[in-house]
């Protein structure tokens, strides 16, 4: 047991408690990283096998604009990863027909004319990316979002912000208004690319996104980038930086309670280890949160846990194979004209390596990750039998299209071929049920009734993606930036 006790202990090292460490320490805070695997990354980390790396999660990278959360991140931080971006920023494929979602927006606007018809087109992109534009920068310069006390609601209540309270009427109307507004809510073709773009995006239908966070994922291929080496690479730079500022991390230390104790917080891991704090930054969902906490902070994680009870699970396929193709990007959503057993969705995302990042493949050969929705109930099963089975057939199905969707790679062999379940998710990142993505934006629960990064406890915050702003890389950075200004502010 340590006797020592830290200024702030993070809990987690996916992107949103890396994020807070690295840059408490780097303004002089003594830090305690503290995570359960043998890596960082979480739901954005990586495995190995031989000479080849992937991603466990079938994620894009964004935000890296000087004015977006990760821009500022490596600003501060004074780092920078090695990143491609990508143009187009994702391909779209629907039967016999290909969509480039070109990273221009004139370009990108005029690709959707031609695969979808003139009407109500530009209407539609012109408003989704001026939204895009004004929710970023509100939710970027308001660390106090959503606001928790009297003197949030007070700091809030400036000029600038003002100005964007027209804004609040798009976090209570669903993206099917503008649908019907631009005449697209019986465009069969389009509605269905519209749907299966929210559900990567934001976690649920048209009918149920609101417009403001639509529109941020809607418009995110405009800025989407490839990190050499993976996911996790320009996490391990901020890893590496919060080391370099004093910061100490403990791996394989899984936190089983946290105790409010005088002055503080007392932290227990699975191995028996005891590790005191004065603050506290917690990167793991709300759902563990209840778990794990006691008291006045269990019934206050409890109450997120009951109000989001469900989220999504993931299926995702990985394997390795030999290549020398150029393809148009790297990330690909692929709709199917079959229905895929136990998916929730006839889409599923396919995210490749770059042909010349030889820390993931070796020269001639790609890794693949594939990653699909499913509802977490359909795999939490008794019958270890009948999970395999369904493990297998969901497997093979994928291959199926897969080889449909890229010809030029049908019949190759899938080396290391592994697949995933929101099983495997929970066993490995230890996220409640296996949920991952977050919690799903939706009219009724949207973004201000989110968990806030600052709880009612003193020194205790949280971070990662069931807290505000939500899912994705971007938004769980923003979350921790905002977390760290209200400590060191």
């Amino acid at each position: 047991m340590e006797n020592k006790t830290y200024e702030y202990i993070v809990i987690g090292a996916g992107y949103g408690g890396v994020t807070a460490a690295s840059l408490l320490a780097a303004n002089g805070v003594d830090v305690l990283l503290l995570e359960s695997h043998t890596v960082i990354g979480g739901c954005a980390s990586f495995y190995k096998r031989k000479n080849f790396t992937f991603d466990v999660g079938a994620t894009t990278f964004s935000g890296v604009l000087p004015h977006q959360p990760l821009g500022k991140l490596f600003d501060e931080l004074g780092i920078k990863p090695n990143l491609k971006k990508l143009d187009p920023g994702m391909v779209i494929m629907m039967g016999t027909q290909k969509i480039i979602r070109h990273a221009e927006k004139e370009k990108w606007i005029e690709e959707a004319i031609r695969v979808f018809g003139e009407k109500g087109q530009k209407l539609f992109w012109n408003e989704l990316y001026a939204l895009s534009e004004k929710a970023w920068a509100i939710v970027g310069a308001n660390y106090k979002i959503p606001p928790v006390d009297i003197t949030d609601f007070v700091s809030l209540f400036k000029i600038k912000n003002i100005k964007a309270l027209p804004l609040l009427k798009a976090l209570f109307t669903p993206v099917s208004s503008l649908l019907k507004k631009c005449g697209l809510h019986e465009h069969p073709m389009f509605y269905r690319f519209i749907k299966e773009q929210l559900l990567i995006t934001s976690q649920n239908t048209p009918e149920d996104t609101p417009l403001l966070t639509a529109a941020m994922g809607l418009t995110y291929p405009s800025e989407t980038y490839y990190p050499y080496g993976g996911m996790y690479k320009p996490g391990q730079l901020l890893l590496d930086k919060f080391k370099d500022n004093g910061g100490i991390v403990k791996f394989k230390s899984k936190v089983s309670e946290i105790l409010s104790i005088p002055g503080g917080y007392e932290l227990k891991t699975m191995k028996g280890e005891s590790y005191f704090t004065r603050g506290l930054i917690s990167n793991i969902p709300v759902w563990n949160l209840a778990k794990i906490t006691e008291g006045k902070a269990k019934k206050y994680f409890e109450n997120f846990t009951r109000k989001f009870p469900k989220a999504w699970g993931a299926f995702t396929l990985y394997f390795a194979i030999e290549s020398r193709v150029e393809l148009e990007t790297l990330y690909y959503q692929i709709h199917t004209k079959r229905e895929i057993p136990f998916i929730e969705s006839n889409a599923f995302f396919v995210s490749f390596s770059a042909q010349d990042d030889v820390e993931k493949a070796p020269e001639g050969w790609r890794t693949i990750t594939i990653s699909a929705h499913v509802d977490v109930q359909k795999w939490n099963l008794d019958d270890i039998d009948e999970y395999e089975r369904r493990k297998v057939m969901v497997t093979e199905r994928f291959i199926e299209e897969f080889d449909l969707a890229f010809e030029c790679f049908s019949g190759l062999e899938k080396l290391h071929l592994l697949s995933g379940t929101p099983g495997t998710f929970e066993f490995f990142t230890g996220r409640f049920k296996g949920y991952v993505g977050g919690i799903p934006h939706s009219v009724k629960n949207n973004l201000l009734r989110l968990p806030p990064g600052k709880t009612p406890f003193s020194n205790f915050y949280i971070t990662g993606d069931t807290v505000f702003p939500g899912q994705g890389t971007p938004a769980v950075v923003l979350g921790a930036l905002n977390v760290v200004k209200r400590i060191l502010i």
